[in-house]
């Protein structure tokens, strides 16, 4: 396999990708790969060039394997590869972000009004999201919660808690409201913005 001219030029490939990653994961990802290609043609029982290039189709291009390795990285421990090539953007933490989402989905229906509050708190910590995005967040907790807190935060404080479900019924169901959806927001954002970096890889 060494000696065949595409697959020395698919390693070089992916070792020119893999210049973004750490040099241990380097050396185990080119490993790993090179054993891979060495097992399926073994598998196969032909080296000609049909057979290689299918092997090859099926594992994916060079690129589209260090970007999943880098994904793969980011979303099992929170952490900012050191070095990145100019296709892959850096990625700050991830747990300022996980914890801002708890806190609007988790938080707001364990912790009304407080949890979508401190969520914000650490929205706003975060460097995923734009300032334009932290606003539209912060309008939708606000918003939400200002109405059903005028009215349900006094009854509540003078102990009519069977009035407040038997008659604002629906106003308490902002409550949890006004974390849950700016939570959809942030999170499709991230979503879109992993897409992206994932069609620029590709």
């Amino acid at each position: 396999m060494g000696a065949d001219p595409i697959v020395i030029d698919y390693l070089d490939r992916l070792e020119t990708a893999a210049a973004a990653l750490p040099e241990d994961r380097r050396v185990d990802l080119l490993t790993d790969v090179r054993e891979h290609i060495e097992v399926a043609l073994a598998e196969a029982g032909a080296g000609d060039e049909a057979t290689v290039r299918a092997v090859l189709v099926r594992l994916g291009s060079p690129e589209e394997i260090v970007a999943a390795e880098i994904a793969a990285e980011t979303l099992a421990t929170g952490r900012t590869e050191p070095a990145v090539g100019p296709a892959v953007r850096r990625r700050p933490r991830a747990t300022v972000e996980f914890k801002a989402l708890m806190l609007l989905t988790a938080g707001a229906i364990a912790l009304p009004f407080i949890g979508p509050l401190i969520g914000l708190g650490y929205v706003w910590s975060s460097d995923r999201w734009t300032t334009i995005q932290k606003r539209t967040a912060s309008l939708g907790v606000v918003g939400l919660l200002l109405f059903p807190a005028v009215i349900l935060l006094p009854m509540l404080a003078g102990g009519e808690i069977t009035a407040i479900f038997s008659t604002f019924g629906p106003l308490v169901a902002l409550v949890p409201l006004a974390g849950l959806l700016p939570a959809a927001y942030l999170l499709a954002v991230l979503f879109l913005e992993l897409s992206v970096v994932a069609r620029q890889d590709g």
